[in-house]
C-alpha cells in the first residue's frame, strides 16, 4: 500500500556467489586472449549463482590441453589473489588504455572500467564483481561447443559448485579404479583402452558366430522353400543379426541354392533395434516381372520406412520390427499379383 513502511533485505551469499560468477567471466575472457589471442573476443556471457558461461569469437574447437591451459591460468589468477579495481573515467580515455567492451554494446560518455591485474584483465563493465580474485575460490571449465559460424561458447562453475563437481569427479575415478581393479587413477586410461578393445573383439567373434548361423540355416531354408504362384519363394525372418551386410550375404546364398526357376530370397532382420528386408531375385523370376527393388519397396513401406536397390538385388529398412510379419506378407502378396 502506498505510504507503507518496507525492509529491503539482500541476500549476502547469492549476491557474492553471483559476484563470483561475474568475476569468473572477466577471468576465463583474460585466460582465452593468454592462450587464443586478442581475437577471441567477447560475443556475450551469462551468469548466476556458481555457474558462468561465455561466448567468443574463434573459428574452431578448442583441444584438451587448450582447455586445460585455459583453466590453469584461471585457477593461478584466483590463487594469486589479484585486486579487483573499479574506476569511473571517459570512454576515450577508457579506450586508450585498451579496456575491452562488449562488442554492439552502446557507452556513454563517462564509464566505469574494472581491472584484475592492471592490463591484463581490462573491461569495461557497470555490473558487481568481488573484492579480489581469490573470492572466487576455483574455477572448473565444464564444457566447449560451437554456438554458430566462428563462435564457442564456454561453460564453468566457481565456488562450490566448482567444488562440488571436482568431488563427483573424484568419486566416479574412485569407482572406475574399483570396477576396473587398478591400483590407481592413473592406471584407468591404458585399463579402460584395453577393456574397450576386448568388448570390441568379443563383438567381432559374435557377429562371425552369427553370420555363420545364418549360412548354416540356408541349406534347410533353401530345400523347405515354399511356392507362390509359378515362383519358389523364401521368406524369412533371421530374428537378430550382426549388420545388413549378414542378412545380404544370406539372401544371396539362398537366391544361388534355389536353382535356375523362377525364384525370390526374402529376409528380414533387426540390427541394431531397427528392421532391415533384403530381397534378391533370379533371372528368370525377372523374366517374370518380378524386381527386387519393388519388393523391397513393399516390405519397407510395411515396417515404416523405405529402401530400393537393382531389380536383381535390393535392400531397405524402417522403424517398427513388430511390422515384419506384415512386410513378408506383402511381398508373398506381390509375387502372387505379379507371377501367379
Amino acid at each position: 500500500v502506498t505510504g507503507d513502511e518496507v525492509t529491503a533485505r539482500v541476500d549476502s551469499r547469492r549476491r557474492h556467489d553471483g559476484e563470483a560468477a561475474h568475476s569468473g567471466t572477466h577471468v576465463i575472457h583474460a585466460a582465452l586472449h593468454d592462450v587464443l589471442g586478442p581475437d577471441a573476443v567477447q560475443r556475450g556471457s551469462f551468469n548466476k549463482e556458481g555457474y558462468l558461461r561465455f561466448d567468443f569469437s574463434h573459428g574452431e574447437a578448442l583441444t584438451p590441453s587448450q582447455v586445460q591451459e585455459i583453466e590453469q591460468i584461471a585457477n593461478t589468477a584466483i590463487r594469486d589473489d589479484f585486486e579487483v579495481v573499479t574506476r569511473e573515467m571517459p570512454l576515450a580515455e577508457a579506450k586508450k588504455l585498451g579496456a575491452m567492451s562488449l562488442f554492439g554494446e552502446k557507452y556513454g560518455d563517462e564509464v566505469r572500467v574494472v581491472e584484475m591485474n592492471g592490463p591484463w584483465s581490462r573491461e569495461l563493465c557497470g555490473g558487481t564483481h568481488v573484492g579480489s580474485t581469490s573470492q572466487l575460490g576455483s574455477l572448473s571449465l565444464v564444457s566447449e561447443q560451437s554456438v554458430g559460424s566462428g563462435n564457442r561458447r564456454v561453460e564453468a562453475l566457481v565456488g562450490l559448485n566448482s567444488f562440488n563437481h571436482l568431488a563427483a569427479e573424484r568419486t566416479l575415478v574412485n569407482q572406475l579404479t574399483g570396477m576396473l581393479k587398478v591400483q590407481s587413477s592413473a592406471e584407468l586410461p591404458e585399463r579402460l583402452a584395453a577393456t574397450l578393445e576386448k568388448l570390441k573383439e568379443t563383438e567381432r567373434q559374435l557377429a562371425g558366430l552369427r553370420q555363420q548361423q545364418l549360412q548354416a540355416q540356408a541349406g534347410q531354408l533353401a530345400q523347405d522353400a515354399q511356392t507362390v504362384g509359378s515362383v519358389r519363394a523364401v521368406l524369412h525372418d533371421a530374428g537378430e543379426i550382426a549388420s545388413a551386410d549378414a542378412l545380404r550375404t544370406l539372401a544371396l546364398d539362398l537366391r544361388a541354392r534355389l536353382g535356375s526357376e523362377a525364384a525370390v530370397a526374402a529376409v528380414t532382420g533387426v540390427a541394431n533395434g531397427r528392421p532391415l528386408v533384403v530381397v534378391a531375385v533370379n533371372d528368370a523370376a525377372r523374366d517374370a516381372g518380378l524386381a527386387a527393388g519393388q519388393l523391397v519397396r513393399t516390405a519397407a513401406t510395411a515396417l515404416g520406412g523405405g529402401g530400393g536397390g537393382k531389380p536383381d538385388v535390393a535392400q531397405g529398412g524402417g522403424s517398427d520390427p513388430a511390422r515384419i510379419p506384415d512386410a513378408l506378407a506383402g511381398i508373398r502378396e506381390q509375387i502372387l499379383a505379379t507371377a501367379g
